[in-house]
């Protein structure tokens, strides 16, 4: 190619390799196009996200290829280019770094959007540190190349890692709050969890911080080390919505609480939305201040809290169906003044 070029005027060779590198982008992005038009019809949207991953570093590597072969051309006659040549050979590398990121990028958006059983939180986190590792490599690669030591640069990267350490604490504690997290999995993202300081839904595990909206729609940033002190509750990993409510009737109608507390409890065993392979009790507990207070216990089969309502709305009602059928009432707050008559002196 550096013949190639000798041969001609700079600016000859500068619009030759243009027109080189437009023809080669046009059927580049044919061949691609095709390529693309084939993957469409197969079920698996894997290849699609890979072909467009790399689409675009492959235009960037033929446009790299005219960039140094027009320095090539002009090299002689300016001294600055001449040194400019040898660092830029090492762009091609970067742009290669750039297409790996994007198909582990590619790769990382095919495992969420498809539907499977990978949990979307630890997708994310080892892409991260897939994409870490790599450029990581090829910068001590890079700076093997540029002749600096890499032994003194590990070195100096654990010395200064300590140092870092001590005065970025909180954050690392935040990072590594955050690998717990990921690993550990007491939440993930989309999970409703609660604290005594916080609920709400959570909408993303950062690398520092997570970030939950609270029933009001408020966003609430909380440190990633915070989890590691606090007991963190996950009520949409329930299995089941409890029933747990106390219902008083008048002394009065003592006599009827045991058919009342006998036919509740069947009612609630004749019920499909009522989970009977959990705890299901229903006893007459309190001798209360108003009343004598009965206990309802039951779990719903489901966990909606839309359906799980109406399903307690209704036992409620048929509860109060079952005290008026026994001529019973429920109770509410009341005094009962006794008036003694005294002979009037």
């Amino acid at each position: 190619m550096n013949d190639f070029l000798q041969n001609m005027t700079p600016y000859q060779a500068v619009g030759i390799l243009f027109v080189v590198a437009l023809v080669a982008h046009v059927i580049l992005g044919f061949i691609l196009n095709q390529i693309i038009k084939h993957t469409d019809k197969t079920t698996n949207q894997l290849d699609d996200h890979l072909i467009k991953s790399i689409s675009t570093p492959l235009k960037a590597l033929i446009w790299f290829g005219w960039i140094y072969f027009s320095i090539v051309a002009f090299k002689d006659q300016i001294e600055v280019l001449a040194s400019v040549t040898e660092y830029i050979d090492i762009t091609p590398i970067f742009i290669i770094t750039w297409g790996v990121v994007r198909v582990i990028s590619g790769v990382e958006t095919y495992l969420i959007e498809d539907n499977n059983n990978v949990d979307n939180d630890s997708v994310r986190l080892f892409s991260r540190l897939i994409k870490i590792l790599v450029i990581v490599a090829i910068l001590l690669g890079v700076a093997q190349f540029l002749g600096f030591s890499i032994s003194s640069l590990l070195t100096f990267g654990g010395v200064g890692g300590i140092v870092m350490g001590f005065a970025a604490k909180d954050m690392l504690s935040n990072i590594f709050g955050g690998l717990m997290i990921q690993m550990d999995k007491p939440f993930s993202t989309g999970d409703w969890i609660r604290s005594s300081e916080f609920e709400g839904t959570v909408e993303k595990i950062g690398w520092r911080m997570t970030r939950i909206r609270t029933f009001s729609k408020n966003p609430v940033y909380i440190p990633n080390s915070i989890f590691a002190s606090i007991p963190i509750e996950t009520p949409s990993r329930m299995t089941n919505r409890r029933i747990n409510e106390v219902i008083g009737i008048r002394y009065d109608d003592i006599k009827q609480m045991p058919l009342i507390v006998t036919e509740v409890e069947n009612m609630l065993k004749m019920r499909k939305d009522i989970d009977q392979t959990q705890s299901l009790r229903v006893y007459f507990n309190y001798f209360n201040a108003s009343s004598i207070d009965f206990n309802l216990y039951a779990f719903t089969n489901t966990t909606g809290k839309g359906e799980y309502q109406k399903i307690k709305q209704d036992v409620l009602l048929q509860v109060a169906k079952i005290i008026e059928s026994h001529q019973a009432e429920i109770a509410f707050p009341t005094q009962t003044l006794h008036i003694q008559n005294s002979a009037e002196s």
